[in-house]
């Protein structure tokens, strides 16, 4: 045996190409070479992550770029050449005023100028989706400057006079329902710039509890198409228009290009270099935060609570004379997570019908809360048929796909054996497990679970061809006798918001949509308006704890059929939205606003709809307050009236109205309320020149912090340059790694002995 190993190995020696014995020599030194290399590339690496943690003054930090800040620095953007430096740094403040269903809140940022130059400081900042955003003023030093309401071309053309000539001002404009953004020109060396907003929304009330949710950070869109086709032109028509676009000072040269955020747009999302605001890249923490809020807030509900507490954060809890305040027990909170505040009434004191008024100029306002009873579970017979999508792209990693697993699972185990089911995950594509919805029985279910356990992040989020995958279904007739709910779990990062929603108002057909928004700052706003156009509701999860009740919660909706066909008698001619009453499930209070115009009418509002199959109606008289809880007059009433009524106008556009109409009864309501609108923006300008003529200014866009417990978004930034010695190294890697494929796929009949050998 020994000999014909030996013959072997001779005879392979013998039969090898030319020139193999050497390659074979290299493969053999594989770990020495690759070790070797790795330790060079460190090496290489070095000198570059040295220059980011040394001090802020060095040249060499210059060139970091958003990916390589550290924890604590805000960068700008000084030129087109690209270079960031250390900006302004920001903090924040908001005091919420809660007077029965209408929260007043006063938001304030701070802009802080630690350079030697000018700088224009820009935040994008979320706010709840049905905040009406109503005033601005900007303060410096002992100055106050109280800012207008303008067509949103005219205010930035106002803003951008201001900033080239010098002058200190502020612009805010809404980008998205719950996402706006705060620009703030000519930002001195060593200067500090106070703006403040005040914005009202009506209190959210459902089973019984009242709530509040305050986001303070972004998840990272995903901005699904492709970028803009651009007209080819001539040399002679470039150069033309090149000279035409030639900035007239050295200010506006600094200016151009100078992009907000770290996507470009695209033909499916337009505006998403506005939608994109840069991330730390480290994460915050309450202690040492990166972007720091403190919070405070009163409490009038004019009735007793029997708690009152804040779901992701400490609070330090005071009462006098029924009026309930607070303010963070470490002072300040990290921006990382919204901020929800939820409190309950006395057992039993609980309103069942409230009328809140306001007269604002000649006109009256109210806002209408009612409870219809309780509706029944559905027929233990009646089978159903749940679709549940979820999203597994980048965005969810961390803590959020932990949940939305922990959500999918919980949801399983409520199924009735007559239910039926599927589950569609999605990224970048989707998978469905099962061709067709398969019965709730052991066999499948079991194997869902698996299905579901198996889950991860990674992607993107193209959640259009998922939704039209849940949507969709065979109509055959034993599907029909089904009652088909689509559960969608996600965190709704996506920038192409408007496109889904056309999706869901012309597709739904009698599917229900019940979306569960997960992780720690979700798109709200576009989770609850896609509940909203898919006759569902909408569930929040922002922490691994809530899962089980959540779920629960979810389901006994599921079970229960809603309460249909509401109507609301005004007893006169009024202006109400919504102008189409929705379905109520479990829990759910019918909440309505009316303009009465100049008299406050005389008489009873009548509310009448079907609850358990059963007609039912509930009274309340106008003119004797005595029979209301909660009745009076109430700031902000109107703000609330004229901010959903445009949210219905803009609905229209999606449901096929033609923009230029929605905008002609937009825009003059929205000035005349002197409220933020997709087509108004708040605007103030310091009449004072700040900054020298024709000196340079430079824009910073002010960094969020990442939400808490997500993994880091690699997708959410601008691709950056690779370094010339990895570059060389990858390269020289790569050609070594064909080198060893070739030496491996030569042919070895010669290396194997046969048995007369």
């Amino acid at each position: 045996m020994a000999y014909k190993s030996y013959l072997w190995h001779y005879r392979a020696q013998a039969a090898s190409p030319p020139g193999s014995a050497p390659l074979r020599l290299v493969v053999r030194c594989i770990p020495a070479v690759i070790v070797g290399s790795l330790w060079l590339l460190l090496l290489s690496v070095a000198p570059a992550r040295a220059a980011v943690t040394e001090p802020l003054e060095t040249e060499q930090h210059e060139d970091i770029g958003p990916n390589g800040v550290g924890s604590g620095h805000l960068l700008m953007r000084e030129d087109a050449s690209g270079r960031y430096i250390p900006a302004v740094i920001h903090s924040s403040k908001v005091h919420f005023d809660i007077n029965g269903m209408i929260a007043i809140v006063q938001v304030e940022q701070t802009f802080r100028n630690d350079t030697d130059r000018y700088l224009e400081g820009v935040y994008v900042f979320p706010l709840p989706g049905s905040a009406a955003v109503r005033a601005l003023e900007m303060e410096l030093g002992d100055r106050r400057i109280i800012g207008v309401i303008k067509e949103r071309a005219q205010a930035k053309k106002i803003y951008q006079a201001a900033k080239m000539a010098g002058k200190k001002a502020s612009l805010v404009e809404q980008q998205r329902p719950n996402l706006f953004t705060n620009r703030v020109a000519n930002i001195g060396p060593g200067e500090e710039v106070t703006v403040r907003l005040e914005y009202v929304q009506a209190v959210s009330y459902e089973a019984d509890v009242f709530s509040l949710r305050f986001p303070m950070t972004i998840t990272p869109r995903y901005m699904p198409g492709s970028p803009p086709e651009v007209a080819v032109q001539s040399p002679e028509q470039q150069g033309e228009e090149l000279e035409i676009q030639e900035p007239a000072s050295p200010v506006e040269t600094l200016s151009v290009n100078n992009a907000l955020g770290w996507a470009t747009p695209t033909d499916r999302v337009p505006d998403a270099d506005e939608i994109s605001p840069f991330l730390y890249p480290a994460m915050g923490s309450d202690h040492a935060p990166l972007n720091p809020i403190e919070i405070t807030a009163e409490v009038d509900m004019g009735m007793p609570l029997a708690r009152i507490e804040s779901l992701y954060h400490d609070i330090a809890l005071s009462r006098s004379a029924g009026v309930y305040s607070f303010d963070l027990v470490n002072g300040v909170s990290e921006m990382d997570r919204d901020f929800v505040l939820k409190w309950q009434p006395v057992s039993g004191r609980a309103p069942q019908a409230a009328l809140f008024t306001e007269k604002f100029g000649d006109e009256y306002y109210a806002l209408l809360m009612v409870v219809p009873p309780t509706a029944k579970r559905m027929p233990a017979s009646m089978p159903r048929e749940l679709i549940f999508v979820v999203d597994t792209s980048g965005s969810m990693g961390g803590v959020s796909i932990e949940q939305a697993r922990s959500s999918v699972s919980r949801a399983l185990e409520q199924l009735r054996p007559q239910d039926y089911f599927n589950i569609i995950e999605f990224n970048s594509s989707y998978t469905a497990l099962y061709r067709e919805p398969m019965p709730a029985n052991t066999h499948f279910t079991q194997k869902a679970q698996e299905f579901v356990r198996m889950l991860s992040a990674s992607g993107g989020t193209e959640m259009l061809p998922a939704l039209r995958q849940a949507l969709s279904h065979s109509g055959d007739e034993e599907e029909a006798r089904r009652l088909r709910q689509v559960i969608f779990i996600t965190d709704g990062a996506v920038g192409n918001e408007t496109e889904l929603l056309e999706e869901l108002e012309a597709n739904l057909g009698d599917s229900r949509l019940f979306t569960v928004g997960i992780g720690s700052a979700p798109n709200s706003w576009f989770m609850r308006k896609a509940a909203e156009f898919g006759r569902g509701t909408h569930t929040h999860i922002g922490d691994i704890n809530e899962v089980e009740n959540s779920m629960a919660a979810l389901f006994e909706q599921l079970a229960r059929s809603a309460a249909v066909d509401f109507r609301i008698d005004w007893s006169a001619p009024v202006d109400a939205w919504p102008q189409r009453m929705p379905d109520l499930y479990q829990g759910q209070v019918l909440s309505a606003v009316a303009n009465f115009g100049t008299a406050m009418p005389n008489g009873d509002v009548i509310v009448s709809g079907l609850v358990n199959g059963q007609a039912w109606t509930q009274k309340l008289q106008l003119t004797d307050s005595t029979q209301l809880e909660n009745a009076g007059t109430h700031d902000g009433v109107a703000s609330v009236w004229a901010r959903r009524k445009i949210a219905g106008l803009m609905d229209q556009k999606m449901a096929g109205r033609a923009e230029t109409e929605v905008r002609a009864e937009v825009l003059p309501l929205a000035l005349a309320h002197q409220l933020l609108s997709p087509y108004t923006s708040f605007v103030a300008v310091e009449e004072v020149m700040s900054r020298p003529t024709g000196g340079p200014i430079a824009t910073s866009p002010v960094p969020n912090t990442r939400p808490k417990g997500q993994s880091p978004q690699h997708f959410a930034y601008p691709a950056t340059a690779t370094s010339g010695p990895a570059k060389i190294w990858f390269g020289t890697f790569s050609l070594f790694l064909a080198m060893v494929v070739r030496v491996l796929s030569m042919q070895e009949a010669d290396h194997v002995p046969s048995d007369e050998e």
